[in-house]
């Protein structure tokens, strides 16, 4: 009987198995042990923005009572509603809110891949009293922190309105409690990539992503088409 295998296919047999072994170590050492556990040996983790998702509940959860104990800022939409101006109008009315005058409607969309253990956010720049109607979706559950915090303040107003360790979307109408930044911190805890779209129409006047690499602008996407490294990170422009 004779074997099929050559030394040469041995060889790379062997090599591809070490290029595995290797890349789930890093992956264990950088990403995993940070996220999950705190243990952060080489640094990176904090580097790289995941060593928070282990802080104390207690300490996540100072944020999260802040944001519950607002009153009309959050409304959970039906699955399937389109976070479009008309439904937006609808869910404002239904709730007795005026809408903001003088602030145009504008809308936009963001798509983005993450790799593993990768995160992002994406705020809106809004003022007070300011709605927005959104609806995202991700090609598998993530880690998200909906959250906002004030221009007079900075971080340490934060406010968290949503913090879920699996969930796979969302959909609402928020309205501004201030003028702020606002938005979503979505964390991939999977060891593949996952896809996140997001949908929105609403009174916001910028956007902004926080990434690794720092804060970046990003226009909306009814504004023109944005060079290609005008958004550092985004995978696809939004159209």
């Amino acid at each position: 009987m004779t074997e099929n295998t050559t030394p040469s296919s041995n060889r790379k047999l062997l090599i591809g198995s070490a290029a595995a072994i290797g890349i789930a170590a890093v992956a264990l050492v950088v990403f995993v042990l940070p996220a999950e556990y705190g243990i952060d040996p080489t640094g990176a983790g904090k580097a790289l923005g995941v060593t928070k998702l282990n802080a104390p509940a207690e300490e996540e959860n100072i944020y999260l009572k802040r944001g519950q104990a607002r009153t009309n800022v959050m409304f959970p939409l039906k699955e399937g509603a389109k976070p479009d101006e008309a439904t937006l109008r609808a869910t404002l009315a239904e709730h007795n809110i005026a809408e903001r005058p003088g602030t145009p409607v504008r809308t936009d969309r963001f798509v983005f891949e993450l790799a593993p253990y990768e995160a992002i956010e994406l705020k809106y720049d809004m003022a007070e009293g300011a709605p927005v109607i959104f609806s995202w979706s991700a090609t598998a559950p993530v880690h998200l922190d909906m959250h906002s915090h004030p221009f007079e303040g900075g971080e340490e107003a934060t406010e968290s309105f949503v913090i879920n360790d699996s969930l796979p979307s969302q959909s609402a109408v928020y309205v501004a409690p201030y003028d702020g930044i606002h938005g979503w911190y979505w964390q991939n805890r999977n060891l593949d990539g996952v896809t996140v779209t997001l949908e929105a129409t609403g009174q916001m006047t910028a956007s902004r992503i926080f990434n690794q690499a720092g804060e970046h602008p990003r226009p909306l996407s009814d504004e023109a088409t944005p060079s290609p490294d005008a958004a550092s990170g985004e995978t696809a422009a939004a159209q």
